[in-house]
């Protein structure tokens, strides 16, 4: 996503309400993805990726859609399941939909949100932001994309997707082979013109046993 990408941020502004006071400004997230970059957002969401597994930023998803939220000048700790509200500029880095936020406010507690399942060659513009679920088998040698971190090509049969390991998470890909079937679980991200999933830690890439049915839930 943003792997050789230094950010700047803006101050809060001194006229700026808190973010707690806006609730009646709150959208939803899939409208806010509606406006585009330059636009000025308050949203909530609950933490499907928290602050320090990779780009330093998280992500969050609503019933309508998930964004990713841009590192902040003030980090917070956040929890996945923690709902929270972001006040800030839609941005589009690398072609990501992000926040860039002028503001979080961390909220009470929910269930952690569960993965949407998805096709491998159905991954796009449409399921961004998204905790995504695929399975599938590996396409081809895991390749090594250092120092960002690895790349492994999944494909359940309705066309290959880009699974990137990113070297900040410590998942270990190499011992994947062709052929492998695997279940991942990761952010569904945007980098250039190509969509891939991005799984948060080691749990995240699971390998099915030879002779186990590839079957969709």
């Amino acid at each position: 996503m943003y792997r050789s990408v230094l950010l700047a941020f803006l101050a809060i502004a001194a006229a700026t309400p808190p973010v707690h006071a806006q609730e009646s400004r709150v959208t939803p997230l899939a409208r806010a993805r509606e406006l585009g970059a330059g636009a000025t957002v308050l949203v909530e969401g609950v933490v499907s990726v928290p602050p320090g597994v990779f780009d330093g930023g998280f992500a969050i998803q609503d019933q309508t859609a998930g964004i990713w939220v841009l590192p902040s000048a003030n980090p917070v700790q956040l929890r996945v399941g923690q709902r929270v509200r972001v006040q800030g500029t839609l941005d589009e880095p690398n072609g990501q939909l992000a926040i860039m936020p002028a503001a979080i406010g961390p909220l009470g507690d929910r269930d952690p949100p569960a993965p949407r399942e998805v096709q491998t060659g159905g991954l796009g513009e449409s399921q961004e932001g998204w905790l995504v679920k695929i399975r599938g088998r590996v396409a081809g040698e895991v390749a090594n994309d250092e120092p960002w971190g690895w790349k492994v090509m999944v494909d359940d049969g309705s066309g290959a997707v880009l699974v990137f390991v990113d070297a900040e998470t410590n998942v270990d890909v190499t011992q994947l082979r062709p052929g492998d079937t695997v279940e991942v679980t990761g952010f569904a991200g945007q980098y250039g013109d190509r969509y891939e999933v991005i799984p948060r830690a080691q749990v995240d890439v699971k390998v099915i046993p030879p002779g186990s049915t590839l079957t969709r839930h």
